[in-house]
C-alpha cells in the first residue's frame, strides 16, 4: 500500500484534455507542486510489513494506518513550432484525477490529425517492502520489491474520442522465500515452493473512450486486461475488467469520479491452501476535487481525494482493503 499512497500525494487536478489541446500553452517549462496532508489505512497479510506483524496470526486483523505530509508535483518542458512535444517528469493530473497512480517521466508528441503519443518509464511503481515468505509461520522477514516498468499512450488516435494505454514491467524480489516455513507448520517439497515463486512479467492495456455528456460533464468508459506471468504457476494469472470515470465542472467546483472492477484468475491450484486456484474480485472507488484561484490567487487551487480499494478472494488470506482521504493545495506555475 505504502508505494501506491506515496505517489497518490504527487499532484491532482480533474480538468480533462480537449481533443485538440495543444500539449502546451507555450514552449517552456511548466508544472505543479503540491502539499497534501493524507490519512490512510491499509488491512492485508501481504503488504503490512510493521514489526507488530512479523508473525501471521490467522484471523487477526493486520491493519496499519498512517498519517502523510508530502510535497510532491512534477513538471514538463514543451516545445517545437507548435508546442507539439513535451518532456515530463512526476504525476500525471488526468491519471490521478482517475485514481491511477504513478511516477512517471517521459516523452509526448501531438500529430497534426490530433493523435497524442505518449512513451515514458515508470521507475517506482513496483517498488515496495515486502515478506520474503508471507506463509510463515514463525517470525516473518522483509525483502525489497523492485522492477522497471515501461507505458505507451495513445490518445485521442486520428483525432477520434478513442485512446489506448498499454504498459509492461517486470518484477523481480530480492529473496523470495515463498513456501518456505508455512502457516500450518508443514513444508511444501521443491516443486510446490516454486509454484509461489512471485517474480513475473506484468502486462497491463486499457481501452478508452470519451462521450461528452454536456460541456460540463464527461465521461470515459473503459476495458481493462491485464496478465501477469509469474515464474511461479499458481502466481500466473489473468484479469479482466472494466472502469467509468466521470468528469464533471459546476462553476469553479470540478469533480472527477471513478469505479473499477477486475475480475483475476489465477493459472493453478495454490499449494499452501490445499491446492484451490485463486480468484479475486477487485473494486475500487475513487473522488477528487479541485477548487482553482483558491484566496483569490489564480495559480493556487484547494484539492481534495479520497479512494477505497476491495479486493476479496476466494482464499480468505488474500482478502485485502485500503483507503485513503487527503486535503491539500496545488501551486501551478
Amino acid at each position: 500500500m505504502k508505494r501506491i499512497w506515496i505517489a497518490v500525494i504527487a499532484a491532482i487536478g480533474v480538468c480533462p484534455l480537449l481533443v485538440n489541446a495543444k500539449l502546451g500553452e507555450r514552449n517552456g517549462f511548466s508544472g505543479e507542486i503540491a502539499i497534501n496532508a493524507a490519512y490512510s489505512s491499509s488491512t492485508s497479510n501481504l503488504t503490512n510489513t510493521d514489526d507488530e506483524f512479523k508473525v501471521y496470526r490467522q484471523g487477526e486483523d493486520q491493519q496499519s494506518s498512517s498519517a502523510l505530509v508530502l510535497p510532491l508535483g512534477n513538471v514538463q518542458y514543451t516545445f517545437g513550432s507548435t508546442s507539439n512535444q513535451q518532456l515530463f517528469l512526476g504525476t500525471s493530473r488526468t491519471d490521478i484525477a482517475v485514481g491511477t497512480l504513478a511516477l512517471e517521466a517521459g516523452y509526448k508528441y501531438r500529430f497534426e490529425h490530433g493523435t497524442k503519443l505518449s512513451f515514458s518509464i515508470l521507475p517506482t511503481i513496483l517498488e515496495a517492502e515486502i515478506w520474503q515468505d508471507p506463509y510463515s509461520l514463525s517470525a516473518r522477514e522483509t525483502t525489497n520489491e523492485k522492477g522497471m516498468a515501461y507505458r505507451l499512450q495513445l490518445n485521442n488516435i486520428a483525432g477520434s474520442l478513442f485512446s489506448v494505454d498499454l504498459a509492461y514491467g517486470k518484477r523481480d524480489i530480492d529473496d523470495e522465500r515463498s513456501g518456505a516455513a508455512l502457516v500450518d507448520g508443514s513444508i511444501l517439497n521443491e516443486q510446490q515452493s516454486r509454484m509461489l515463486d512471485r517474480n513475473a512479467d506484468i502486462l497491463y492495456s486499457k481501452f478508452k473512450m470519451m462521450l461528452p455528456i454536456s460541456r460540463q460533464v464527461l465521461l470515459y468508459p473503459s476495458l481493462i486486461y491485464t496478465k501477469q506471468d509469474a515464474k511461479g504457476s499458481a502466481m500466473t494469472s489473468n484479469a479482466y475488467g472494466a472502469e467509468i470515470s466521470s468528469f464533471v465542472s459546476a462553476g469553479n467546483h470540478q469533480f472527477a469520479l471513478t469505479f473499477s472492477y477486475l475480475n483475476r484468475k489465477y493459472a493453478e491450484g495454490n499449494p499452501v491452501f490445499d491446492n484451490v486456484t485463486q480468484q479475486d474480485d477487485t473494486w475500487k472507488a475513487f473522488i477528487a476535487y479541485e477548487y482553482p484561484g483558491a484566496f483569490s490567487v489564480e495559480q493556487l487551487s484547494l484539492v481534495s481525494f479520497a479512494g477505497y480499494n476491495s479486493s476479496q478472494s476466494n482464499i480468505e488470506f488474500y482478502n485485502s482493503n485500503s483507503w485513503i482521504t487527503a486535503l491539500g493545495l496545488n501551486w501551478t506555475f
